[in-house]
């Protein structure tokens, strides 16, 4: 097999090549684009190379569609992260995203990349058993799991962590005869990658801590693990990645046990609200028969067949939007407002309503009400953003996003949103400014240098202040350069 002989040749290299996986069914193949390490004569790989090879992977999924881009699934389980990071004193950056793959799956990327697949998140029963993977997904890169493998002497651990994470998104989409080829070769990479034993257990007891100390229940890593292990049985052949990178065995359910036992803590988060209506969201969302969701959730709601009704509501209202049946789903939604009025799900889709029938008055109305009681939250001001852009209201939009940008971690798309503004609003230097920062924060510091002369050969004469700020971000971003992986940009 030419394929898993290529991969396997990796493992003997120093340097991440770019290597070839499909991404559906007549697709024409991707090319993964994976980082230049540089010298690795030295005994340990830096966090900054251990931050490059994640962000290069990240970047290779999020290019191909394999990221779920919606920001409400992104503020929550960053959300979820960070309260689980709050408790370890750590000041390692970390990114937490969410997987377009119903596969059964979440792992941990060098740098404080974790990914969760949509199917895993289906598959917790709660947010404390979702808790329980995340944090020990965090304690990997806490622990710095792939930089120890690395120094001890397998040198090219951030080599096959990076194509490995290729691999899991590619392999579930290959054709028959490629999914062959794929699995075989996954499988001779996953040798290299797996974490010991001793790395897993670690993983286990220092994620039980922490979901301690966040005020969830420490139990809930046994939980579902114990599960897991129960229907591990039958899924033959088909066994999810999650299952074969973190194998789940008696005595390690049992440690899980007794070590979460031992914890005087009690778990005081016991609200699961936010947990189910986002399920309910990525049920609405994830699949591309609109139809057969909308069937699913009014056969849910008609038999009584639901974790909780209002999860179950939201996520119809969520289809009916999808099919354009708006007065129904403001129907649903207002009902679920007058018993949480202040629940942002349920005003972003009341505001997303009003802006699908055209009631510009009444969508802005609302998106400004609900960023009174929100100020400055991501999810509102992103959709609000979007929702002026649409209806022209550039000078508005402006002053939302100019203000709100400066503020540290914002998502790239802000930066594009700042740019559609700034270009309906006739200022081309502003545009390609905007379009520069995009770039630069979504990776891609070449296209960012490409827009900031862009910007500097329109700018406007005289003006000081902007001549110097241009100049610091070129020289800025051309530094950025050097330190960029090789094909990210």
């Amino acid at each position: 097999m030419p394929v898993l002989n290529y991969l396997k040749s990796l493992i003997s290299i120093a340097i991440l090549l770019p290597v070839v996986f499909f991404t559906g069914a007549g697709a024409q193949p991707q090319e993964v684009l994976l980082p230049d390490m540089g010298d690795t004569s030295g005994s340990k790989v830096s966090p900054a190379q251990e931050r490059r090879t994640g962000q290069a992977v990240v970047h290779n999924i999020r290019r191909v569609g394999g990221i779920i881009n919606d920001p409400m699934l992104d503020d929550y389980i960053n959300n979820l992260g960070y309260q689980l990071i709050s408790t370890s004193g750590t000041e390692q950056d970390f990114n937490f995203f969410i997987v377009n793959d119903k596969q059964l799956n979440a792992f941990a990327l060098p740098g404080g990349f974790i990914g969760v697949n949509y199917g895993l998140i289906m598959a917790t029963e709660s947010e404390n058993e979702l808790a329980s993977v995340v944090a020990h997904e965090i304690a990997h890169i806490t622990q710095r799991h792939h930089a120890r493998r690395y120094e001890m002497g397998d040198k090219q651990i951030p080599v096959v962590a990076a194509l490995i994470a290729a691999m899991i998104l590619g392999s579930n989409n290959y054709e028959v005869a490629q999914a062959a080829v794929a699995s075989a070769a996954a499988g001779a990479v996953q040798q290299q990658i797996n974490f010991t034993r001793s790395n897993e257990k670690e993983a286990d007891r220092i994620g039980i801590g922490m979901l301690a100390d966040a005020g969830y229940n420490p139990q809930a890593m046994a939980t579902f693990f114990e599960r897991l292990e129960k229907e591990s049985g039958l899924y033959g052949v088909n066994t999810p990645e999650f299952l074969r990178t973190h194998p789940v065995s008696t005595a390690r359910v049992a440690d899980a046990r007794n070590r979460a036992a031992r914890l005087k803590k009690q778990a005081s988060r016991k609200s699961n609200k936010n947990f189910l209506l986002m399920r309910a969201r990525i049920r609405a969302l994830a699949n591309e028969d609109k139809q057969a969701v909308v069937h699913e959730f009014e056969k849910r709601l008609k038999t009584g067949s639901y974790r909780d009704k209002e999860a179950e509501q939201y996520g119809y209202a969520l289809t009916l939007i999808n099919i354009e049946k708006y007065a129904q789903a403001k129907k649903i939604i207002t009902a679920l407002l007058k018993k949480d009025p202040n629940r942002i799900a349920y005003l972003l889709a009341l505001a997303q309503i009003e802006t699908s029938i055209n009631k510009t008055y009444q969508a802005d109305n609302a998106f400004e009400k609900a960023l009174e009681l929100y100020p400055e939250n991501d999810v509102l001001t992103y959709y609000y953003a979007q929702n002026l852009i649409k209806n022209k209201q550039f000078k508005k939009a402006h002053k939302l996003l100019y203000k709100y940008v400066q503020l540290p971690g914002k998502n790239p798309e802000f930066y594009r949103f700042l740019s559609q503004a700034e270009a309906g609003m006739d200022n081309t230097s502003g545009m390609h400014e905007s379009l520069a920062d995009f770039y630069l924060s979504s990776g891609q510091p070449h296209e960012a240098i490409r827009q900031i002369q862009l910007a500097m050969k329109t700018k406007k004469e005289n003006d000081f202040y902007r001549d110097s700020r241009m100049e610091a971000k070129l020289k800025s971003y051309q530094e950025e350069i050097i330190q960029t992986p090789a094909g990210m940009n």
